[in-house]
């Protein structure tokens, strides 16, 4: 007795193919938002380190020096982390501005940068006046068009 055997073809149909694709593209649709988001607020955190670094080095300088300093090179605190999306920089308090009672160091996102694009935090301040920190950021949050006081959704508790 013979036996017929048939060929079969092995492999995916385009409806299967199909299928996959829609299936990958919601997963990426869901994906890349969560991914973005995680991003910004990572490199919020290195922006907060970054302030952090300059406060502790701010009160190094000083211990020896009758005043606080007037610029970041004067205290040699390594920015490189949060060069290529925040600018830091340092002024006095009072009016006129000045380094003898206190300093205010800010964050503020470069717009090449895709920090630009965090609308809840546009700007992270540090500031020292006395003996007394204060932390403060501006954004808008809900998009209004207006910014206000984030502090409480930007920096840790």
């Amino acid at each position: 007795m013979r036996t017929i055997s048939r060929s079969r073809n092995t492999g995916f149909t385009l409806v299967e193919l199909m299928v996959v694709l829609v299936i990958a593209g919601i997963l990426a649709a869901i994906a890349y938002p969560a991914y973005t988001g995680h991003m910004q607020r990572s490199r919020r955190s290195d922006a907060i380190a970054a302030l952090t670094a300059v406060m502790q080095a701010q009160e190094r300088y000083r211990g020896n020096q009758s005043q606080y300093a007037t610029s970041l090179v004067d205290i040699n605190v390594d920015v490189s982390k949060v060069a290529s999306h925040y600018q830091l920089s340092l002024t006095g308090v009072g009016n006129p501005p000045s380094f003898t009672s206190g300093y205010v160091v800010t964050a503020t996102p470069l717009s090449t940068s895709p920090q630009a694009t965090d609308i809840a935090c546009k700007t992270l301040t540090m500031s020292m006046e006395g003996a007394t920190p204060t932390y403060k950021s501006t954004g808008d949050p809900g998009n209004s068009g207006s910014d206000s006081d984030t502090s409480s959704l930007c920096w840790p508790k």
